[in-house]
């Protein structure tokens, strides 16, 4: 095993994704790694050759450095790195001997002005985190020059699905109460809705939360709304 490595194993605890850096090191079990690889299949992800990609709320990297595996031209990770995150994801970027670019960034602060535009922008995990999520869109929307391929947490209540609804979190003053999320998820058809106000002129949903008729009568049985992952791309 390489010994620089191996001294830096400890930031394995920091990797949210499975990699497998070879001489025996890796960061999660395989059961992550079949999860992972079952993410991307549900992505229905472009064909990336040549192209620019903006990864939002990057983390480790793994997306960033599949777009780059995939023949991206340029890929551009951004996030608000805590925790030795950004190290994790320099250690893989070391590993991989990639040339993917990072910056310190929050998602409200995105413009062309400070990192251009790109062909295609990725957003996974992140929708539920901003405080501004409309207005985290419409900074999304600023760089965004051919496609959006966003992926969240989805809202699913019992009845009047039709309506866009966020949810809102207010932090742990009750976590009994909010124990069946952890942040402020929409219902699919508020993604929709939303994309549309901020300026995309179409979207198309890939996946929707699986078991969701089944969820909805839960939330009606139990007066407690479900949530599941859902899928969606936008265009220019």
């Amino acid at each position: 095993m390489d010994s620089s490595l191996d001294e830096r194993v400890e930031l394995r605890p920091k990797f949210y994704s499975p990699f497998d850096f070879g001489d025996g090191v890796v960061t999660k079990p395989w059961y992550v790694k079949r999860r992972f690889k079952r993410r991307l299949s549900l992505l229905d992800l472009p064909d990336l050759k040549g192209k620019t990609v903006l990864d939002i709320g990057a983390w480790d990297g793994y997306f960033s450095f599949e777009f780059e595996r995939r023949g991206a031209r340029r890929v551009l990770a951004v996030d608000v790195w805590a925790d030795g995150a950004l190290e994790a994801f320099l250690l893989a970027k070391e590993r991989f001997k990639s040339k993917v670019e990072h910056r310190y960034l929050d998602a409200h602060e995105l413009s062309p002005d400070l990192i251009g535009t790109f062909d295609v922008v990725f957003c996974a995990g992140l929708l539920y985190h901003l405080r501004h999520p409309l207005y985290g869109l419409e900074r999304i929307r600023s760089v965004t020059a051919g496609q959006l391929i966003l992926e969240t947490a989805s809202f699913i209540p019992a009845v009047h699905e039709w309506v866009p609804q966020i949810t809102f979190f207010p932090g742990d003053r009750d976590p009994g109460k909010y124990s069946w999320h952890d942040g402020g998820f929409p219902t699919k058809q508020w993604v929709i809705d939303a994309l549309q106000t901020v300026g995309f002129s179409r979207s198309k949903v890939i996946y929707t939360p699986s078991s969701r008729y089944l969820k909805k009568a839960m939330a009606l049985l139990t007066n407690t709304p479900g949530r599941g992952r859902l899928i969606v791309h936008a265009f220019v």
